[in-house]
């Protein structure tokens, strides 16, 4: 991937490959710091540039995200962020964990409402491939 950062900030950067139309975010670790509110504030600028680019594919870098959400951020997400992408047109959403981190079942499945497949992978490479298939 030959990316473009759109975006960056204390918490993250937002990438963009033009050549595979993927579009992403790479956590840094001051997320430790974050707040519930600063995660939503992120989220929905995320979300603005997938609509501005109609990226198909997204793909989120956790493996230095610290934060530690509540548990109304998720139902935030589903109601005001993957609506969102569902109109932006995604049509996968890939996760990157870190290698030593046994990746949770919940993480390869979409949330109730998001049009979208969701996978989690433990290497850049592996989802890049899943995000850039035949068919995808």
């Amino acid at each position: 991937m030959n990316s473009t950062a759109l975006h960056e900030d204390n918490f993250l950067r937002v990438l963009w490959d033009v050549a595979t139309r993927i579009i992403g975010i790479d956590w840094k670790q001051s997320t430790a710091t974050m707040t519930d509110e600063d995660m939503k504030a992120e989220l929905a600028l995320f979300a603005g540039f997938v609509e501005k680019k109609k990226a198909p594919r997204i793909l989120v870098d956790v493996t230095k995200f610290r934060h530690r959400m509540g548990p109304e951020v998720q139902e935030w997400r589903l109601k005001n962020i993957s609506t969102r992408y569902n109109a932006a047109g995604v049509s996968r959403f890939a996760f990157i964990f870190p290698q030593d981190v046994p990746i949770p079942q919940t993480m390869n499945q979409s949330s109730p409402g998001e049009d979208f497949v969701t996978r989690a992978f433990a290497g850049r490479d592996e989802a890049v491939a899943w995000l850039t298939e035949a068919g995808a």
